[in-house]
């Protein structure tokens, strides 16, 4: 007790030193977590803040493509059209891709004497009530003559002079100048009502006209045609650019922008709604943005929601903690003055046992909420980078992590890293780094090894770590401190790595990284599991579009277009409206395909796609069924004369060539038309009349239309039924040769016969080759026939040769398929051989549409034919595909001219001029002509004073058997047997 009473007095000071002690300690604790948070969320602002200029910046980057792309129209194109422009910019679809933008449209450079020209040729083009806005007489124009799309905003702006203003006119002239993409200053829009007014400004572009140099300005101000440009109201961009949920209420930031390079109320062009400006606010940032030569002054501030996440929760535990237990430790010492050096170790121990427990628990609470929270994104998550990039969010927002970001590894030759998603303070990190997976200097760092061996790869120091050493210096100019690769693995492929950047040194503890390689596993697992559900939907949508619709055009197929009847039946049958079935066919597509090619004749199908979408209702179907086949359901309340009329408006839609790379094409299509129920109650009968009709057209010379009629479907089961008979016709010996003489004008002797053929039918008698050929030739028999008329009319001319010492030529036709598909030249030989006439008894009568085949080819055929020695002449000529140089590649001996042409010379000047003309060219080309169809004298007259060689018609004979045509030798010939002269 003694001791005690007599301590030094100084001991009594020692309690409170230690409680002085404990307080100052106390807030130095407190203290650090307060300015770190403050630091933290300091760094948040300003990489919110450059986040929200980035957007703006990229967005309107965006803009000028759009932009770019419109001006590309102009500058490929000698004129423009509406409709061109139109669907140009319909096909951007900017509304859903670029939202903010309000249209695109293109102002004309008009000079004050080209104003009247200018608003005629407005009116002319359909806008029948446009002018120039303002009135008044001005040097130059700038009108707004097109507009996309066409809304009711957008409407009020036609023809508007956006010279006349001030500003615009600054802009324009500053984008004429400099040749590039230029924005206005604030403006009001001409689009703008009364209501929800916005401040506005406008984006240009210059336009030049065609081929014309622009260099300097002089130049670019002589040949400006116009600028394209892009109108954006102030809110409805941002809103765009920012999203909707920036201006509700619980938004932590204030923005406002202002017009040009000060902060002047009356330059404002974007405020916040709806959010009181925090004049007390904690963070504030002021930045100048220069886009397209024009400055916005962007002021950003802080919300009492963000400021309040400056209080710490941890300081003021720390803060209470401290100071009870200073003052417990104070008493203590107090009453235990005697032990302090012991209460002292024992505070101290506790203490740092305190922070290391707390740093410890704070880490794994903080893991685990970590991937609690990843769980969820995982689950929610409906592609791959949305996926990525709120996985690296929510390491950085709710694991307390500076940045975080994922690399895929490429498959490249380098094997580089690349980014994908990122998140957190980065700064332009990722830019200049260069990652490599591979066995190379960069590709040691973590995570590069990480990706490459499999396994977490961990830098508890980047200052010391030896493998950080190429982008130490970019790490810790933006702080950071240690950090952590994962590779994402999912069957046993490697896919890339999570990185994960701390701001604290020696940050990453095991239990920590565990906890991380748990949730990089989730996560591999769900980009694997979300590519194959992207692969399935993928597929599916492909069998669904490929199950209705035509893959080449995008139009519906057979089955859609069925399902489109049913309906169209339905609502006709219930609204008293018609349903009418147009069946179109290609005339001569296969020649196109044959000559171009099937990737030209892919193109050609497409564009006539699109050209019949554009003359046809909107309400009507079309479908692609096969080949060169479309058909077009037509419904509403149609008559005949409407349903005609859509035909006419088809086949004048065929009229314009179509052009493809380079190669102008001239299409034509036959129309088969079938109605609704007179024509067919169901899909299928409609369908197969309506093709009948189709037929009808062709028959009917092609390029035409025909409705169904009852006798077609007759006509079309007497086809069938010959058609099936003349296979059996060439094995029986059906047919027969009929001949009529060809006679030499001068001497009116019969110097020729064109051999005819005729079908000897069992049941039906004799068949005019009219009935048969074309169905011979569309199924191939015509090989068969061709060749039999061949080897006939030889044996008949051979038993001419032998009687008569000038016997007749006989003339034998050839079609185009037995040309292209027969060995002509190997069948004639075999024909001269095996009858042994001399060949130049025989004469081949060829059709122009021979020529529209393989030329060289065709050549070489026909110089073969000549070699033997046999003739040839051109049939029909002047009706068909007629060339000079052919002409005289072919080496033929005469011409024919069409009975067409004799039919009509007497009665129309220009076919006696044809006449004429087709007998003097033959006559300097230095061959024979012959005219068909001779019926009159007057007609022979006009032949004869014209020098028309031969002549063949029925005012000679019709085409008779072989008997006859002996008897007409040998009353109207040379009566001489040969045998007569031994």
């Amino acid at each position: 007790m003694l001791k005690k009473e007599n301590l030094p007095s100084s001991f009594l000071f020692i309690p409170w030193i230690i409680l002085i002690f404990g307080l100052a300690l106390t807030y130095a604790l407190q203290d650090t977590p307060r300015e770190a948070n403050r630091q933290a969320l300091h760094d948040e602002f300003e990489y919110r803040s450059n986040e929200i200029i980035d957007n703006i910046n990229r967005r309107l980057q965006n803009y000028e493509q759009v932009l770019e792309g419109v001006a590309g129209l102009f500058t490929a194109s000698h004129k423009v059209t509406q409709a061109e422009f139109s669907r140009y910019v319909e096909t951007l679809k900017f509304e859903d891709k670029f939202p903010g933008i309000q249209g695109v449209g293109y102002a004309r450079f008009v000079k004050s004497k080209e104003k009247t020209e200018h608003i005629a040729v407005m009116r002319a083009t359909g806008s029948t009530e446009y002018d120039i806005r303002p009135s008044g007489e001005r040097e130059i124009y700038a009108p707004i003559t097109y507009l996309q799309p066409p809304n009711w905003r957008n409407q009020r702006a036609i023809g508007y002079d956006m010279y006349s203003e001030t500003v615009r006119r600054a802009a324009l002239n500053k984008a004429t100048e400099e040749n590039t993409a230029i924005i206005s200053g604030r403006v009001k829009l001409v689009q703008e009502t009364d209501q929800d007014v916005q401040a506005g400004f406008l984006m240009y572009m210059p336009i030049y006209r065609l081929h014309s140099k622009h260099t300097n300005i002089k130049e670019r101000y002589e040949n400006i045609e116009g600028w394209v440009y892009a109108p954006f109201r102030m809110n409805d961009l941002m809103t765009g650019v920012l999203g909707h949920r920036f201006d509700e209420s619980g938004s932590p930031f204030h923005l406002r922008i202002y017009d040009g390079n000060s902060i002047d109320k009356s330059q404002l062009m974007f405020e916040s709604k709806q959010i009181t400006e925090n004049n007390n606010a904690a963070f504030r940032t002021t930045k100048v943005l220069n886009l397209f030569g024009h400055e916005w002054n962007i002021v950003i501030s802080s919300l009492p929601t963000f400021d309040a996440r400056l209080k710490s929760d941890r300081a003021n535990i720390i803060a209470a903690t401290g100071s009870i237990a200073s003052i417990l430790l104070a008493i203590v010492v107090w009453l235990l003055v005697t032990g302090r050096s012991r209460a002292l170790a024992i505070a101290r121990s506790m203490t740092s046992e305190l922070r290391q427990s707390e740093a410890e628990q704070k880490k794994l609470n903080r893991a685990l909420r970590l991937i609690s929270d990843c769980n969820i994104a995982l689950s929610r998550s409906e592609s791959e980078h949305h996926l990525l990039s709120e996985i690296c969010r929510l390491c950085v927002d709710n694991g307390g992590y500076l940045m975080a970001w994922v690399g895929y590894a490429e498959e490249d030759q380098a094997k580089t890293v690349r980014p994908v998603a990122q998140a957190g303070y980065e700064s332009g990190y990722l830019e200049t780094i260069n990652i490599s997976w591979g066995n190379n200097p960069q590709g040691q760092g973590p995570t590069g090894t990480a990706i490459r061996t499999g396994t977490p790869h961990i830098i508890q120091n980047i200052l010391t770590n030896a493998s950080m050493a190429p982008w130490r210096k970019a790490a810790l100019e933006r702080g950071y401190q240690s950090s952590v690769s994962l590779p994402l693995i999912c069957d046993a492929k490697i896919l890339g790595s999570l990185n994960i950047y701390s701001c604290e040194a020696d940050a990453f503890d095991p239990a920590e990284v565990h906890l991380l390689e748990e949730l990089v596993d989730d996560i591999a697992y769900c980009i694997v599991t979300l590519r194959t559900r992207a692969e399935n939907a993928e597929t599916r949508e492909k069998l669904e579009f490929l199950t209705n619709f035509d893959p080449l055009t995008n139009l519906p197929n057979r089955l859609l277009l069925r399902d489109r009847f049913d309906h169209a039946v339905i609502v006709a049958n219930n609204e008293n409206m018609t349903v009418n079935m147009l069946y179109l066919d290609l005339d001569h597509f296969k020649q196109i395909n044959d000559s171009l090619g099937y990737g030209i004749g892919d193109q050609i199908l497409v564009e006539v796609a699109n050209r019949l979408q554009q003359c046809i209702p909107a309400t009507a179907t079309m479908s692609r069924l096969s080949g060169d086949e479309f058909v077009i359901l037509l419904t509403g309340k149609y008559d005949v004369p409407g349903v005609a009329e859509v035909g006419n408006t088809i086949r004048e839609a065929f009229s314009t060539p179509f052009t493809i790379n380079n190669d102008v094409v001239n299409l034509s299509c036959s129309i088969g038309i079938g109605l609704y129920p007179i024509d067919g109650d169901d899909f299928d009968t409609l369908l197969k009349h309506s093709h009948t009709a189709l037929n009808s057209a062709k028959e009917a010379g092609r390029n035409t239309y025909r409705f169904f009629t009852r006798d077609m479907n007759a006509g079309l089961v007497e086809q069938i039924r010959l058609t099936g008979g003349l296979s059996s016709a060439v094995r029986n010996n059906e047919f027969v040769l009929h001949y009529q003489p060809q006679i030499d004008i001068k001497s009116g002797k019969i110097i020729a016969a064109e051999a005819l053929i005729r079908w000897q039918h069992p049941m039906d008698g004799l068949i005019a080759p009219g009935k048969f050929i074309g169905l011979a030739e569309r199924s191939g028999h015509i090989i068969e026939i061709g060749e039999w008329v061949i080897n006939e009319a030889c044996r008949h001319a051979r038993a001419w040769q032998d009687k008569y010492s000038v016997p007749p030529v006989v003339a034998v036709n050839l079609s185009a398929l037995q040309f292209k598909r027969g060995d002509v030249l190997k069948i004639v030989s075999h024909a001269l051989a095996v009858s042994g006439l001399r060949p130049e008894l025989l004469e081949l009568e060829l059709t122009e549409s021979i020529l529209l085949q393989d030329v060289e080819t065709t050549i070489k055929s026909l110089h073969g034919l000549k070699e033997l020695g046999v003739k040839l002449s051109i049939d029909d000529f002047g009706t068909g595909y007629s060339s000079l140089s052919y002409l005289k590649r072919l080496s033929v001996d005469k011409l024919k001219i069409d009975q067409s042409f004799v039919r009509d010379m007497l009665s129309d000047s220009d076919g006696a001029s044809i006449v004429r003309a087709i007998i003097q060219l033959g006559h300097t080309l230095q061959l024979s002509v012959i005219a068909e169809g001779v019926e009159t004298a007057e007609q022979l007259a006009f032949l004869e004073a014209s020098a028309c060689d031969e002549a063949q018609g029925y005012l000679f004979s019709r085409p008779v058997p072989v008997a006859q045509f002996v008897q007409l030798i040998e009353q109207g010939g040379d009566k001489t047997p040969l045998e007569q002269e031994h």
